[in-house]
């Protein structure tokens, strides 16, 4: 497919997909190709990945640095950018903050924005990556989104386990409760999350308090990219092993510090990794499940983008 002839009216566009679809390859395949044609002058690429952003975890998050990229720190964008030698392609959301700093929808629809309105008329954005909701949030952000968070609340909802934090978001908003998914219903940063939002919207009490989001007037063309099961779950075992040794001495490094947040924490094969340096499980085991965990991302990842019917497919 010649993505080329989707763009004459867009300065964006998306790439999404499930994990080790090849992504980021086409991304940067697809901005060579743009410069190479003189279209455009400069063209940024955003990370939409909710793992990638943090510093010190590259290889467990699979995070894609070209060796030839150098940092940098430019007052118009909030975070850190890296650039190639040549100056024409810009990474934003790549290993921008430390692991113990929170990240959400909300930062990288911050992110975003301040990337879109910096872009020059001889500039192009390539949005890529996987995490689904966080695509969303450009051209459907969340009415909620910019609820801000509450800090005092969340300290003692850290104290209540995840049965006590059902029954508290039950509690404010039973029909939020009903509208969760299972795995959701079991993530008690998801619970944490609802209940900040139902407690904001009662003490406020209305809903019609909720900050205003800014949207979008015009749709994204969303490109998306799959793999045969067989084949990705080749490369998703081949790709584990290969990142192991370094992975395993960055999360050395983060329990040694002990400075990292749950989210960081939850990033796939951190878990694993710890269980291994604990010589809970031996290597053979914590390769095997964090292979595993990979897949079952990859198969929320689809479930996801399966819902969406305006997509353009490679």
């Amino acid at each position: 497919m010649n993505i080329s002839k989707y763009i004459k009216d867009n300065q964006i566009c998306s790439i999404v997909g499930a994990t080790a679809t090849g992504k980021t390859a086409l991304a940067f395949k697809f901005a060579g190709e743009l410069l190479s044609e003189n279209k455009f002058n400069k063209i940024h690429l955003l990370s939409a990945d909710s793992r990638q952003v943090y510093q010190g975890l590259e290889n467990l998050t699979g995070a894609d640095l070209p060796k030839n990229f150098t940092k940098l720190e430019e007052k118009k964008y909030p975070y850190p950018v890296w650039t190639n030698a040549a100056g024409n392609i810009y990474l934003h959301g790549i290993s921008i903050i430390k692991t113990k700093q929170e990240w959400s929808a909300a930062h990288f629809r911050k992110l975003f924005l301040q990337v879109f309105k910096n872009l020059s008329e001889q500039e192009f954005l390539i949005v890529v990556g996987g995490t689904g909701f966080y695509q969303q949030q450009i051209n459907q952000p969340a009415d909620t989104l910019e609820i801000p968070p509450n800090t005092k609340l969340r300290k003692e909802l850290e104290k209540l386990d995840l049965e006590e934090l059902q029954v508290k978001l039950q509690k404010l908003d039973a029909a939020k409760m009903q509208k969760l998914n299972n795995s959701d219903r079991h993530n008690p940063r998801r619970l944490v999350r609802a209940i900040e939002i139902a407690q904001f919207l009662q003490d406020q009490k209305t809903s019609k308090t909720t900050p205003k989001i800014t949207k979008l007037k015009k749709n994204i063309p969303t490109f998306y990219l799959s793999l045969e099961t067989e084949l990705r779950q080749q490369k998703i075992a081949k790709r584990v092993e290969e990142r192991f040794a370094k992975a395993k001495e960055e999360v050395q490094e983060q329990i040694k510090h002990g400075q990292f947040s749950k989210a960081a924490a939850s990033c796939t094969g951190f878990q694993e990794l710890k269980q291994f340096l604990a010589f809970k499980i031996d290597q053979d085991t914590c390769l095997k499940l964090w292979t595993k965990s990979e897949l079952q991302y990859a198969k929320r990842q689809d479930t996801w983008w399966k819902k969406r019917t305006d997509l353009c497919y490679i």
